[in-house]
C-alpha cells in the first residue's frame, strides 16, 4: 500500500504544481451542472483529472479510478482490479479560481471498498500529507501529536453556500461558535488534513462527495483521530455530511454527528446504500 500512496504523492506534486501557476488565471471559472453557483469548475480541473488519470493507472495497470470531474473510468481488471482511486484534482476549486491558495490535490486509496491510503498535496506551501498501513507523514516525515487545545478550532462550511439555511444547520453552526474557534476555509480534503496534523482540532462539512474526503479519512484515523459520515459512508452519487475531530473531543463529535443525523436534506439518505465504492 505503500507503494500506491507512493505514486499518488508523485503524481499529486505533479498536478499541484502545474496547478498553482495556474491559480488565479482561470477566467472560464463556471458553476457544475445541477449545482448553485458557489460550487465551480475550470478548465485546470478537468485537465489535472486527465493527467491524474493516467498517472495512476500506469502505476497500477487494471485499477479503477473515480474522479470528481471525469466520473469512474479504468479496466477493473487485471493485478490491479480490487483497487480504486478516488481523485479530487482540485478541491477547493472556488479559492483557486480566484487566486486564494487555500486548495489542494487529493488521492485516496481503497482496496476493496476499504479506504486504506490517502495523499493530500497542498501546492501554495508544497507540503505532502500521506497515511497508509496506519502511519501519518507530512512531507515525508511523521507527524508528531499537537498540544490540546483549551478551545477547539472548528473548520467547517457550515451554513452551507447559496442555499437558505436551515434551522437544524443555523442550530449547530449556532453551537459550534459557543464552543469553539470557528473558521471556514472552502476545502474539505485541507480541513481533514489540518485536523490529521494538528493544525486544526476539528472539521465539519455537510455536503461532501466521497472523492472530497477518500484521502483525507485516512490521515485523520491515521492520526489516532475520529472521522464519522452521515450517511455511514460517502457517496459518489450524491452529497452527505462528515464530522472528523482529534483525540479527547469524543464528546463534541458524538454531538455534532447527532445534529447532523437531524439535518432534513440528510435524514431521508439514513437508510440508503451510500457506500464508497
Amino acid at each position: 500500500m505503500e507503494a500506491l500512496v507512493g505514486a499518488a504523492a508523485r503524481v499529486a506534486r505533479r498536478a499541484g504544481r502545474a496547478l498553482l501557476e495556474a491559480s488565479g488565471t482561470m477566467t472560464a471559472a463556471r458553476a457544475k451542472a445541477g449545482t448553485h453557483a458557489h460550487d465551480v469548475v475550470t478548465e485546470a480541473d478537468a485537465a489535472a483529472e486527465a493527467m491524474i488519470r493516467m498517472e495512476l493507472t500506469g502505476a497500477c495497470p487494471g485499477s479503477v479510478v473515480v474522479g470528481e470531474e471525469g466520473g469512474t473510468g479504468g479496466a477493473g481488471d487485471g493485478p490491479g482490479r480490487e483497487v480504486r482511486w478516488y481523485v479530487d484534482p482540485i478541491d477547493g476549486t472556488h479559492n483557486f479560481s480566484r487566486g486564494l491558495p487555500l486548495f489542494c490535490v487529493s488521492i485516496g486509496v481503497t482496496l476493496r471498498g476499504e479506504p486504506v491510503g490517502g495523499c493530500v498535496y497542498e501546492p501554495a506551501v508544497d507540503e505532502t500529507y500521506t497515511a497508509a498501513g496506519g502511519r501519518l507523514l507530512r512531507g515525508g516525515r511523521p507527524v508528531p501529536p499537537g498540544p490540546a487545545r483549551a478551545v477547539p478550532m472548528v473548520l467547517t462550511d457550515l451554513p452551507r453556500a447559496g442555499t437558505a439555511p436551515d434551522p437544524a444547520e443555523l442550530a449547530l453552526f449556532a453551537e459550534l461558535v459557543a464552543a469553539a474557534d470557528v473558521r471556514r476555509i472552502g476545502s474539505a480534503a485541507l480541513a481533514l488534513a489540518y485536523v490529521a496534523t494538528g493544525r486544526a482540532d476539528m472539521a465539519v462539512t455537510p455536503d461532501a462527495f466521497a472523492w472530497d474526503c477518500a484521502a483525507g479519512r485516512v490521515l485523520v484515523t491515521a492520526s489516532g483521530g475520529t472521522f464519522a459520515a452521515v450517511p455511514a459512508e460517502p457517496s459518489v452519487r450524491r452529497p452527505g455530511a462528515f464530522a472528523a475531530w482529534r483525540p479527547g473531543l469524543d464528546g463534541l463529535g458524538a454531538e455534532v454527528v447527532a445534529a447532523l443525523e437531524r439535518f432534513p436534506f440528510l435524514r431521508g439518505w439514513l437508510e440508503d446504500d451510500n457506500s464508497l465504492a
